[in-house]
């Protein structure tokens, strides 16, 4: 069986304006969480000065937390009620992973106070306690090889071509992307998605012969209806840190995707090199972006692409 109980990690001294004797209580309901439960959290703590300053939650759960599950929560913002409590409610759709329910195992759920900044305090508490079975999912075997992962994007995902004394080009992009992430990845670390493939293509795209209109320059040699992905070389990394960079390698050279040929079949390949940081909606809406400068076109001249994607992540393994 596993106790319940609070450990007060680092005193509320190191909080200013704390009395270093306070031993902050923390709270969790149900005490037993089912794998579908929401999880309230309730921490009573001195006052902070938002937005510099907050308390996050962290739900760790378990060794590892299977597939198809969420087994993390990193950074859940605790709001302000009365009487000096700082309230959260975890829900396992709200989570890094994103799934439908948590994962089964023995969980941890520790506060720190966030700001001003990049400043974090030690852990102020700590609280184990069970969630469903409260052992943790097994490892999959080899016939579960690679867990399935969907994106898709989201409304406000663009893509931009700009050139020098040209308007800019831009189209609002949709599609979904599919890829795998390899078998043995944990929570709380580093998670790598890769063997990415699909397409984005324009908003309306049954309608539209090319991704956005052709430059002035290069009335000819239109830009392609989709922008393909290329397995081998996508790849998306999603740190435990919340940092994204997502390698998006797209068939067709940088200034055939631009508009500018050469004409005739896509040759070649380029490389969008997008990052971003996980937000309060975890990866449900991952914002990441970049740009691919110095693109050769005829005259001399150069252009650039710049992308900003608004993702879905589902790491939920339905793929």
């Amino acid at each position: 069986m596993i106790g319940i109980g609070v450990v007060a990690v680092a005193g509320l001294g190191s909080v200013p304006g704390a009395a270093a004797k306070s031993r902050p209580p923390l709270k969790v309901a149900p005490a037993r969480p089912s794998v579908t439960a929401a999880i309230t959290v309730s921490f009573k703590a001195p006052r902070v000065k938002p937005p510099r300053e907050y308390y996050g939650a962290e739900l760790l759960i378990g060794d590892y937390p299977g597939t198809g599950c969420s087994g993390t929560f990193r950074r859940a913002l605790l709001r302000p009620v009365r009487g000096g409590t700082f309230t959260a409610t975890l829900k396992p759709r709200d989570s890094d992973l994103g799934a439908r329910t948590w994962c089964n195992g023995p969980a941890v759920l520790t506060i720190r106070r966030y700001g001003p900044g990049a400043l974090q305090s030690p852990v102020l508490a700590r609280r184990r306690f069970p969630i469903g079975t409260g052992t943790s999912n097994p490892v999959p075997t080899p016939k579960d090889l690679g867990v399935k992962v969907r994106i898709t994007a989201l409304a406000g995902s663009t893509l931009t071509a700009t050139a020098a004394g040209r308007p800019d080009r831009s189209a609002q992009l949709s599609g979904v992307l599919h890829g795998s992430i390899p078998p043995g990845f944990k929570p709380n670390t580093d998670v790598g998605v890769e063997q990415i493939t699909g397409s984005l293509t324009p908003l309306g795209a049954a309608f539209a012969t090319t991704v956005f209109p052709p430059d002035p320059l290069c009335p000819d040699t239109a830009p392609p209806a989709k922008f393909d992905a290329i397995s081998a070389s996508s790849t998306l990394l999603l740190a435990a840190s919340g940092d994204a960079t997502f390698n998006l390698t797209l068939n067709g050279t940088a200034s055939q995707l631009f508009g500018c040929g050469p004409a005739g079949a896509l040759n070649g390949t380029t490389t969008l090199g997008l990052t971003g940081h996980v937000g309060p909606n975890g990866l449900l809406d991952l914002g990441v972006g970049g740009n691919v400068t110095a693109i050769g076109l005829p005259n001399g001249s150069q252009g650039g692409l710049a992308a900003h994607l608004v993702l879905n992540v589902d790491l939920s393994g339905q793929g």
